[in-house]
């Protein structure tokens, strides 16, 4: 029988025996998204953490208004932005359609600027021309209609500017990532271009101007209370404020011009208040919200989201 070389692989099992066993090690638990990567030093002396004691921990600090889920304040900018470009749209409206028009177009292409920044959208600057012309362009079929259905064109207008975001997205040479993302946020953008459009033919009705300088109270009012969301624990009481901020303007108004009852000018406030007031807290979560055209793409979607509140109580109580 031939003899078999010896493997220098092959251990003796004294060898195999004498090593010391290997224990697994257990995977660890991820964390979940916003979770710190450390626990305090009480959490640890008490043992692991599970995931429901961290929600808890994290729902504790959220009611105490100290946890990652107190709402973050509305930055001065964004404030004064709705403030700057409501008293626009206001002035505009009380020269008539063409210069609000003219008004709603600036802001517009002031949304376009900071939209894509704010939505963090790929190929931001391409997003932000074909928002822009396409802002201009519903604005601009709103005020040079002259005569009744005076927002006829608009849809018109909103759905050529839509085809050219989608063309946009095919275009693109980046390999188009993101590209739902994109699209969204040509979309959400022209959509508020549109919202704001009803404003450019209030001043063709009767005491159409008249409304929006009601609304352009309201809308400044809620916004500049919203300075004291910086209290400690204030945030919880802000919506509540702003909506009485808002009715106090809108009601303050009506007093002072003729024609605005009180129960449409409380409704008024009500609502222009509290569309804008939930559309500044939502935006504020987004991570590109601190930039400064995000700020100011802020405060130009709080104005032109309020064009349809006002339209329809303008058709509903003026004629």
């Amino acid at each position: 029988m031939p003899d078999v070389a010896p493997d220098d692989d092959i251990q003796p099992a004294a060898a195999v025996s004498s090593r010391e066993p290997v224990e697994p090690v257990e995977p660890l638990e991820p964390l979940e998204r916003g979770e710190p990567a450390e626990a305090d030093g009480a959490a640890e002396a008490a043992g692991p953490l599970t995931r429901a004691g961290r929600r808890a921990m994290q729902a504790a600090a959220a009611r105490s208004g100290t946890g990652p889920s107190t709402i973050a304040p509305t930055h001065p900018s964004v404030i004064l932005a709705t403030v700057a470009l409501g008293l626009l749209v206001v002035v505009s409206a009380a020269s008539g359609q063409p210069q609000t028009g003219l008004a709603l177009a600036f802001v517009g292409v002031v949304l376009a600027w900071g939209w894509p920044v704010l939505l963090g959208a790929p190929s931001p600057s391409l997003t932000a021309l074909v928002i822009g012309i396409g802002a201009v362009a519903i604005a601009g079929t709103a005020a040079l209609t002259r005569t009744e259905p005076f927002l006829r064109w608009v849809p018109v207008a909103v759905a050529v500017s839509v085809i050219a975001g989608f063309f946009h997205q095919l275009l693109r040479r980046d390999g188009r990532p993101r590209l739902t993302h994109g699209a969204a946020t040509t979309i959400s953008g022209l959509a508020l271009a549109a919202a704001g459009a009803p404003l450019a033919v209030l001043p063709a009705y009767r005491l159409g101007s008249h409304y929006v300088l009601a609304a352009g109270a309201a809308l400044g009012l809620a916004a500049l209370v919203e300075v004291t969301g910086r209290w400690p624990g204030w945030h919880r009481w802000m919506l509540a404020v702003v909506v009485v901020a808002g009715v106090a303007g809108a009601v303050g108004v009506s007093a002072a011009v003729d024609g605005i009852p009180v129960l449409a000018a409380v409704i008024l406030g009500a609502l222009v208040a509290a569309v804008s007031h939930a559309l500044r807290r939502v935006l504020a979560s987004l991570p590109g919200a601190d930039a400064l055209q995000a700020r100011m793409a802020t405060g130009s979607a709080s104005v032109l989201v309020v064009g349809v509140v006002v339209y329809l109580l303008t058709r509903l109580y003026a004629g």
